[in-house]
């Protein structure tokens, strides 16, 4: 009995993984401890996420891709959470370049490139999500209590910067769009 579920699992594997995923989701609830992570990258830029929990701890991730890849992470932790999360985008046809085109080739003037972090150590709550596509969009929230590191940057001719610390007791919400939609 059990090699018949193994070889019914072994099949839908396969089939999955020829027809290509295009929506990935996991929930995890546990009074344990739990370490998930994923990543992904298109011609569009890249993601990649982390976290681990112990105690009593729920942990939900999605990941749906096809023209703009969205990823979703979501922890909620009675204890201590280690959690990181990452995502860059080539924004093209972005008119950042066009101020001065001396300072680029001619290949990659109308490219700029974004990217956007969070992560720390809390105990409480922390949601992210990314979408990378036609530029990059990212909102960070967490609750609770601990460490938390957040920030972005562009590269074009014209920068924009964000990097933030928060420690103690916190209530954040971090939003962040470059060219995508929020």
């Amino acid at each position: 009995m059990k090699g018949e579920y193994l070889a019914i699992a072994l099949i839908c594997l396969v089939i999955s993984g020829l027809a290509g995923a295009d929506y990935l989701a996991t929930t995890i609830s546990t009074d344990g401890s739990v370490m998930l992570a994923s990543a992904g990258s298109d011609e569009n830029g890249s993601f990649a996420s982390r976290v681990m929990a112990s105690d009593k701890a729920e942990v939900h991730r999605s990941v749906s891709g096809s023209d703009e890849t969205e990823s979703d992470l979501i922890v909620r932790s009675a204890g201590p959470m280690l959690f990181s999360d990452f995502a860059s985008a080539i924004w093209k046809g972005s008119d950042l370049n066009r101020v001065c085109a001396l300072l680029r080739s001619p290949d990659d003037l109308n490219d700029g490139k974004v990217s956007v972090y969070s992560s720390g150590i809390i105990k409480g709550e922390v949601d992210t999500v990314r979408q990378v596509g036609n530029g990059l969009s990212g909102q960070t929230s967490a609750n609770g209590t601990g460490l938390l590191v957040l920030g972005s940057q562009s590269e074009s001719n014209r920068s924009l910067g964000s990097r933030g610390f928060v420690s103690g007791n916190m209530s954040v919400q971090d939003m962040i769009r470059y060219g995508g939609r929020l």
